[in-house]
């Protein structure tokens, strides 16, 4: 009986695609295009689609800048006046956001010039071939790095817009198809204008203006956060890659000059990383700063509030509310002390490699290279803060103190 030929394509093994650096930079690529920024020049943009982002990202700020002051202005008139101070302190919440936003947005865009680099250097370094990646596990820390992100970017989508939609929402459900309440106009987030917002055409196109700002803030939050650990993410790999490298290698075997020649490219290679690491200190380092103060004062401000009761409807939001500023704190802490342990297991594998044949000469290199890898890469929040997974403990200690102390002028 004659067996079934099988087809050539059957035959075949499936090819491995393989993954460009672009692929670690699609969801903060994407964020910063829907406010019209590029965060670091892209090789396929033309000049005609660069003016046209530029006039859009123009228009977002002056809409989202805007709205900022208008919010800024009801808090000062809520608190010089003694009224509504808890609509207040909830939109001092909000006040944070945006100006972390507004600040994040501006220090990466005068950045440009030095992301660029941070880009192109890691694209000379990024294997090409398949195989090369498969040493790398390449794939493995593409597929953590995109579920955090996915994560992260959908709980702030839901916040954002449980508060941009919420009055609308209300609308449908309440008048337009249960008919149990008479709905009265309001915002999304407090704020004054000199007019009467809440009668004529003018309430649409508030309602409009800060639902777009809401999300250009978001965007550019997002964004910024997303392509530093996407950064971080990379150079951990490399950082990784190259302890395996210095380990497996067996010094003696070959002749003492071979070894050299070894120890001098992995040296160059470490300097590299380390040089990179330093530049995207330099990029991100008042987005840090920002995260940090602003998630401890959301903490503070949003737990203020839970305390103290309200409706159901806005507990929820502000619970929302909390549970992704604290998923902000612990995604960026986490690939910082990702980042700090994969720069400090360098010296551990020179350690490890078999280096008791070498040469003199090599041995005594080693020591150099133990010695540098004792002060170790890490993310530094400007010159005031070294991030790693013990930020988090030192922030909640400092939101709790700013919130007895809210709580102590709200009793009085």
């Amino acid at each position: 009986m004659e067996t079934p030929k099988k087809s050539p394509l059957a035959e075949k093994p499936k090819e491995s695609k393989s993954i460009l650096l672009e692929d670690f930079l699609k969801y903060a690529n994407v964020f910063y295009l829907s406010i019209g920024m590029l965060a670091y020049d892209h090789k396929d943009n033309s000049k005609r689609k660069e003016q046209l982002l530029y006039w859009i990202f123009i228009a977002q700020m002056v809409n989202l800048n805007v709205v900022l002051v208008s919010e800024l202005i009801y808090v000062f008139l809520a608190i010089s006046k003694g009224s509504n101070f808890l609509e207040a302190t909830m939109n001092l919440s909000f006040i944070g956001f945006v100006v972390v936003g507004d600040l994040k947005i501006w220090h990466i865009w005068r950045q440009r010039a030095k992301t660029t680099h941070v880009v192109r250097e890691m694209e000379k370094l990024h294997p090409k071939r398949v195989d090369q990646q498969d040493e790398y596990a390449i794939q493995d820390y593409l597929g953590s790095y995109s579920r955090y992100s996915i994560f992260h970017f959908s709980m702030h989508m839901v916040l954002i817009w449980t508060y941009n939609l919420y009055w609308a929402v209300y609308w449908l459900v309440c008048d337009f198809w249960l008919g149990i309440r008479r709905f009265e106009r309001m915002l999304p987030y407090y704020s004054w204008v000199p007019w009467d917002w809440s009668t004529g055409n003018s309430y649409y196109f508030m309602y409009v203006a800060q639902n777009i700002g809401g999300q250009a803030c978001l965007s550019g939050q997002l964004a910024a956060d997303m392509l530093m650990c996407a950064l971080v993410t990379i150079l951990v790999m490399h950082f990784i890659r190259l302890g395996r490298k210095i380990e497996a290698h067996v010094a003696g075997v070959e002749s003492s000059q071979q070894d050299l020649q070894f120890l001098q490219a992995a040296v160059v290679y470490h300097q590299r990383l380390l040089n990179l690491c330093q530049d995207i200190n330099e990029i991100f380092g008042v987005s840090l700063l920002c995260n940090f103060v602003s998630s401890s004062f959301i903490i503070c401000f949003v737990g203020f509030h839970m305390t103290i009761g309200g409706k159901i409807d806005n507990l929820v939001m502000l619970v929302l509310f909390l549970f992704c500023a604290m998923v902000q704190v612990f995604m960026i802490t986490t690939y910082a002390q990702r980042l700090l342990d994969a720069s400090e297991n360098i010296g551990q594998a020179v350690y490890n490699q078999d280096w008791f044949n070498a040469d003199l000469r090599y041995r005594k290199m080693l020591v150099l290279v133990i010695k540098r890898s004792q002060q170790p890469s890490r993310l530094k929040a400007t010159i005031f803060l070294n991030v790693s997974l013990v930020t988090v403990s030192d922030l909640l200690q400092l939101s709790y103190k700013f919130f007895a102390l809210l709580r102590t002028m709200y009793v009085k």
